[in-house]
Formats: C-alpha cells, sequence, structure tokens
C-alpha cells in the first residue's frame, strides 16, 4: 500500500514538473490578416483596430487609426505608437502626442503615464520589470520651494512651458531613489521612460533639446500578458528569454504536490516505525 502511494505521488510529480515544456502559450484563435495604420504595417494577434472584425485579436489590445497614426487609449490618455515588437520581447513602443505636438524645445511636464497606476495583472505592464538593461526606466518630476544643490537634481525649469510652471517653484528631473527627497520638495509625477546611458552618465549636463529628444523616444510597454490566456489559474506565467517564449509553468502545482509527498512519506515512516516496536 505504501509502495502504491510512494508511486502514485512521484508519477504525478514528474507528469507536472515536465508540463510546462509543452504549455507554451501559443494561442491560434482570433487569428486574423495584418493590418497597417500609418508606420505601423503589421497589426496582428493580439492587436487589432477598431475598424477589424471584432473577432479579431484581443478586446483587451484594440488600437485606432487617427488620421493615419496608430493610436493607443490606455488608463484615460492617448498615446501614439511608435512601435510594436513580435519577435523579440513583446513589447509595445508609446510616446505622448503633447511632445510630440511641440516644435520648440520646452517639455511639458504633465507626461502621463504612471506607473504606479499599472497592476501586474493589467494587460500591459513595464517592461524594465523584465529588462534590467534599460538604465532609466522612468523620470520623476520634482518641486521644491528652494533651489536645490545636488548632482541627483536635474534643473529643468527654464525647459517647461511657462503657462504650465509653478510660480516660485524649481523644477527638477530627480536621478536617484524617489524616498530620498531634499527638504521643501515634493514629487509630481513619476512617469515611464528609456533613457540612454550618455545622458545618464552626464546627467547634470542635459540641455532642454536633450530632455525633449529623450521622451520623444518614449517608453515601453509588455504585452506578453495575452499569452497567460491558455495557463491554469495555479501556473505561474512568464517569458522565457531564453527561448523567447510565453511559458506557463506550474511550479506552485509542484510545491503543493511535493508538500503532500513529503507528508505523507512522513506519515508512512511513523506508521512503519510504530508497527515495529508493537512488533518488537
Amino acid at each position: 500500500m505504501a509502495r502504491g502511494i510512494l508511486s502514485l505521488s512521484l508519477s504525478a510529480l514528474i507528469v507536472v514538473a515536465f508540463a510546462h515544456q509543452s504549455c507554451s502559450a501559443e494561442d491560434d484563435s482570433h487569428i486574423c490578416p495584418a493590418s497597417s495604420c500609418g508606420n505601423i504595417r503589421n497589426i496582428s494577434y493580439p492587436f487589432r483596430l477598431k475598424s477589424d472584425s471584432e473577432h479579431c485579436g484581443d478586446p483587451r489590445y484594440i488600437l485606432s487609426c487617427e488620421n493615419n497614426q496608430t493610436v493607443l487609449y490606455l488608463n484615460g490618455a492617448r498615446y501614439h505608437v511608435q512601435e510594436i515588437n513580435y519577435n523579440y520581447n513583446y513589447t509595445i513602443r508609446l510616446v505622448y502626442p503633447g511632445i510630440l505636438n511641440d516644435t520648440d524645445s520646452t517639455v511639458d511636464p504633465l507626461y502621463p503615464l504612471d506607473f504606479t497606476n499599472i497592476s501586474s495583472g493589467d494587460p500591459y505592464y513595464p517592461s524594465y520589470v523584465y529588462n534590467f538593461d534599460l538604465v532609466l526606466p522612468y523620470v520623476v518630476l520634482v518641486n521644491c520651494e528652494k533651489p536645490v544643490n545636488s548632482r541627483r537634481y536635474l534643473d529643468i525649469s527654464t525647459c517647461i512651458n511657462s503657462s504650465l510652471s509653478h510660480s516660485k517653484r524649481y523644477t527638477y528631473i530627480l536621478l536617484g531613489p524617489i524616498w530620498d527627497l531634499e527638504d521643501l520638495c515634493q514629487v509630481e509625477q513619476i512617469s515611464l521612460t528609456s533613457w540612454s546611458h550618455q545622458y545618464v552618465d552626464d546627467f547634470r549636463n542635459m540641455s532642454c533639446t536633450n530632455i525633449r529628444n529623450e521622451l520623444l523616444r518614449g517608453f515601453e510597454l509588455s504585452w506578453y500578458r495575452a499569452y497567460c490566456g491558455s495557463c491554469r489559474s495555479y501556473d505561474d506565467c512568464y517569458l522565457d528569454d531564453g527561448v523567447n517564449q510565453v511559458v506557463c509553468d506550474p511550479y506552485a502545482l509542484v510545491d503543493m504536490l511535493h508538500g503532500i509527498y513529503r507528508r505523507k512519506v512522513s506519515m508512512i515512516l511513523y506508521i512503519s516505525k510504530s508497527c515495529f516496536k508493537d512488533i518488537r
């Protein structure tokens, strides 16, 4: 009897342990011919345009085509789509159109996507969580009542549109921990971005033009969770960079069965010892 229980438990563990290898989330449902809008030539699953058939794509990933520009509406804000990556890291690169519309080097401080409003269960998620190569994945906009003399604070007061800046305040971009604020300063906004090494290494020498150009690069959000629908509720869904594939890994079930297996073994050993004592 004990041998049967052990064999059954071991079999279950072996089956589950190898299950993640065949659970790669390749969802072929709702596949339709690719669409295009402006510079985005290959809009395909999970994305679709509003003008496409409703059975195409995933309803969480609907884009609009406005004046020959691909647009994403997210958390009440409107973004221009610069690129969709299907072959490498499952990301979409976005830029705030208010920056694109500026004709000079001034910066609109209301760069709106606050990453603190995005949770791990949302269809889009900041790509820097999965990409440790990004140098400065977000910009912290800080307003201070007095001037700050710190290497970590970049004064952008002269870069801000005068109609939008605070009167008698000093505006900075903070490089470093958010919680290490100078006195009489407060965080106005934390916005996603993707800044290059060259400016991070020479942070305080950035010009207004440099700042605007970096913001024009936009930011990336990961959409790989579109393929997590085929995972079971207890699976861990993640992007395996080694094979560039979304994987459903039932590690939680393995842990659970492993715990059950250990408890059963302990119980069997305890019963066996008790029986042995009784026989003696």
